[in-house]
């Protein structure tokens, strides 16, 4: 059995390979999207920390809070290399009190932390990046401070 290769037939096979590759890639959101996810916890963490708490932790929550914007800073400049759109606003609960804000804003830093551990092929974020780590681990350290400060208090308060 033979085949015949007609032009028809060869152009219509290369408009369907080509349109499958297309949309094939129209659901891949690009390199690095890690930072982008991290940017988005750091950018709630931020947000946390901005809202007044206890006089005994506004110190460690001004500290954290530097680090944090620190990280974003970071990231911003690894993210511009990828051409990364970084204006988010996310919504953040601001129900939360004391021990609960500083849990969420824990989990988002270790979030975060996770995101931009990811490999990176870009080299010229890799500095960018580490500089994002440490500040985020020091950010950790300042929260940690703030929730053991706040604890001590409402335990010496009897407000458990």
């Amino acid at each position: 059995m033979s085949y015949r290769i007609t032009s028809v037939s060869l152009l219509l096979g290369l408009v369907a390979v080509s349109l499958g590759n297309g949309i094939a890639s129209a659901d891949i959101a690009g390199k690095h999207p890690y930072y982008i996810h991290a940017r988005s916890d750091l950018r709630q963490a931020e947000l946390l920390l901005q809202k007044a708490d206890e006089s005994n932790v506004i110190q460690e929550e001004k500290a954290a809070y530097s680090k944090v914007h620190a990280a974003i800073a970071e990231l911003d400049k690894a993210a511009v290399l990828d051409r990364k759109d970084v204006n988010n606003y996310p919504a953040i609960d601001s129900s939360l009190k004391h021990l609960d804000k500083f849990r969420s804003i824990y989990k988002l830093l270790r979030s975060a932390e996770k995101d931009i551990e990811r490999e990176e092929d870009n080299h010229a974020a890799v500095g960018w990046r580490n500089r994002a780590k440490v500040n985020i681990e020091q950010a950790k350290h300042y929260v940690e401070n703030a929730a053991s400060k706040d604890v001590i208090d409402d335990l010496r308060a009897s407000n458990y």
